[in-house]
């Protein structure tokens, strides 16, 4: 069993300063970054990162199998499977923006909370990087006591960009 079991990853968005610590260890990693920075008409420069969730969005739209659930409870993507398919479901299906299209034979990647640096006892890379602490690696059960107020703001601002709202002009 993992030290690391119903472990995910937590920013608050009320804390990070926007550097890219995050982005560049993974690319560095991983050749291609697995938690992006986003950079929103209005200025706002923040981390958009798969959330493994209970109940993932992602896993149910991916026809291929493709998306697994490991023991400690992280949204892996299996390459193999993911290969060749064409409709990237999975992609338009979540909610946080957190796959990426990679260009190549597998058509998009997502973080894996660092499953090889797991295995090896190390936390995620991206955490370890942050130089203001905005990026946690909790239990499931303490994300609900880490969201103040001022991360709601910040996570909506996040999410509005991620996800806007359409309006419509009224015609005269």
């Amino acid at each position: 069993m993992s030290n690391f079991e119903g472990m995910t990853l937590f920013v608050d968005y009320n804390k990070c300063i926007g550097c890219e610590s995050c982005e560049a260890v993974c690319k560095f990693l991983y050749s291609h970054p697995r938690i992006v920075m986003m950079r929103s008409s209005t200025g706002i420069v923040r981390p958009l990162y798969c959330m493994h969730c209970d109940s993932a969005f992602c896993m149910k739209a991916c026809k291929q199998g493709a998306l697994t659930r490991d023991a400690d409870g992280a949204v892996l993507l299996d390459p193999m499977r993911c290969r060749g398919c064409t409709s990237m479901n999975c992609l338009i299906a979540c909610p946080y923006a957190a796959f990426f299209s990679t260009g190549k034979g597998v058509r998009v990647d997502k973080c894996d909370l660092c499953k090889a640096r797991r295995k090896k006892n190390m936390p995620p890379a991206c955490m370890e990087m942050c130089p203001c602490g905005a990026i946690r690696y909790v239990k499931r059960e303490e994300l609900a006591t880490l969201k103040t107020p001022e991360w709601e703001e910040a996570y909506r601002q996040v999410l509005e960009f991620v996800r806007p709202t359409v309006t419509t002009k009224k015609e005269s």
